[in-house]
């Protein structure tokens, strides 16, 4: 079985900047990404995604804002952990590619060119 049949792409801004973790394996970033699904107004409906990276991927981030634009492309993973003897369950994405969406950003290139 292929890695790529656990592939998802997600558009979203950055909700909470990275938190970068030396650990024996390598550096690790975590942050959050709010994702639009639906609606308008009152009614829009927003997803916050936790997002991994790893290795040079994850130095990249000490680079992006809150609120910057990104196009993220992972996989889905799931996993479990035990605290306080509670059963927690979580599912995040684990990011292979990120770019930041430079569509969102022509007004303030506009604006000022230099």
């Amino acid at each position: 079985m292929s890695v790529y049949n656990n592939q998802i792409t997600l558009i979203g801004r950055v909700a909470r900047e990275a938190v970068l973790k030396d650990t024996d394996a390598g550096t690790v970033a975590n942050f959050a990404l709010a994702v639009y699904r639906s609606g308008k107004g009152e009614q829009a409906v927003t997803d916050f995604i936790s997002i991994n990276c790893w290795h040079d991927l994850a130095r990249g981030m000490e680079n992006i804002k809150k609120g910057d634009t990104l196009i993220i492309s992972g996989s889905i993973n799931t996993r479990n952990y035990e605290k306080d003897g509670e059963k927690k369950y979580v599912t995040e994405v684990l990011a292979r590619e990120i770019g930041l969406d430079i569509s969102v950003r022509k007004e303030e290139s506009e604006a000022d060119p230099f």
